[in-house]
């Protein structure tokens, strides 16, 4: 267990769509070489390609390699990925359809640390202090654990449904936790112990996000209508303006702050200058069927990837301009990180 003198750094992952405390360092900034990228892959059209052998699951791709390789489980349904890191202690977790998997020697070994009672796990959310507590998002509720995942408590106190798909820890109070569920977004101040719904005035939170240099900045993709965006901490909401009435699955902030873009089912890419309050279209291909998640890169905001629905990864090196092809074809590609 780490204390509080300690220096941490964390990736708070939801499904798609989310954000890490501000200025957290993910690995060793000194140089690229020493991160890899990581993509969980839920499921897969049987044409993989690209020198990927293997379906479904967890696969890494380091600087320079043309293409990805499977690493962890060739048919496990995975949602998402979640990084806990202090100094030279790194833990990573798995959101996936049996379970959450944990590594804590470099991903050379895995262990599940749920039980048939929390078995298909949605997303994770972590303390960014204390690496015994851990928050799972299930189609059962939100789950919790104070014992680095021994024992699990079903924390669902004031919420209305027990199908959550998000998870995800206030980077600016670490007692305070936001849930996305298919009635509503909810927020806890006490660790889970009681929720409070936000009243966001759609069904359905696919997607959300806190925005990292704002805490009270929210934006939340639903499942049917658009983006929604409150700059007061949840008290009010507004309708992004611009967007298609339709499901967005993925709404991210860009390293630089400013930009913000967002993506769902046969939308393309969309972004947002003025804090998610209007859109404009910046990219689409008639091949995507649906965005499943949105990748900046942390040092270069002009370096954007999308996570499709079967057609794999998408990459631009120019802000969106062009797109070009990254690898993963025919997978449904839910979650991309950079870890170390």
């Amino acid at each position: 267990m780490a204390t509080i003198e300690a220096i941490v750094s964390v990736v708070l992952v939801l499904l798609v769509g989310g954000t890490a405390p501000p200025d957290s360092v993910v690995g060793n900034r000194g140089g690229e070489a020493q991160r890899s990228y990581y993509a969980a892959v839920f499921l897969n059209r049987g044409h993989v390609s690209g020198g990927v052998v293997s379906n479904i699951g967890l696969f890494r791709r380091s600087p320079g390699d043309t293409a990805w390789s499977n690493i962890y489980r060739r048919n496990l349904f995975t949602f998402g990925l979640g990084l806990w890191k202090s100094g030279s202690t790194t833990r990573q977790y798995i959101a996936a359809g049996n379970g959450l998997h944990r590594s804590v020697d470099g991903r050379k070994t895995w262990r599940v640390l749920t039980d048939w009672h929390t078995e298909e796990v949605l997303s994770v959310a972590l303390d960014p202090v204390d690496s015994a507590v851990i928050y799972i998002a299930t189609p059962f509720g939100v789950f919790r654990s104070t014992d680095d995942g021994a024992r699990w408590q079903k924390k669902m106190s004031g919420m209305n449904s027990w199908f959550v798909r998000k998870v995800m820890v206030d980077w600016s109070d670490r007692s305070a936790l936001f849930a996305g569920a298919e009635d509503d977004l909810y927020r806890t101040t006490d660790k889970g112990e009681h929720w409070t719904p936000l009243h966001v005035g759609v069904p359905g939170m696919e997607a959300v996000v806190q925005h990292p240099a704002d805490p009270k900045h929210l934006l939340v993709g639903t499942s049917d209508d658009g983006v929604r965006v409150s700059v007061d901490g949840g008290k009010s909401w507004k309708e992004g303006k611009g967007l298609p009435n339709t499901a967005f699955y993925a709404v991210c902030v860009s390293s630089d702050k400013q930009t913000i873009y967002a993506g769902g089912y046969q939308t393309g890419l969309w972004k947002s200058n003025d804090r998610g309050f209007s859109w404009s279209l910046l990219w689409q291909d008639s091949e995507i069927e649906a965005i499943y998640t949105i990748f900046v890169h942390p040092d270069v905001p002009r370096h954007l990837m999308v996570g499709t629905s079967g057609q794999g990864i998408y990459e631009s090196r120019d802000g969106g301009k062009t797109w070009s092809k990254f690898g993963l074809n025919g997978c449904h590609v839910k979650q991309i990180e950079l870890y170390p």
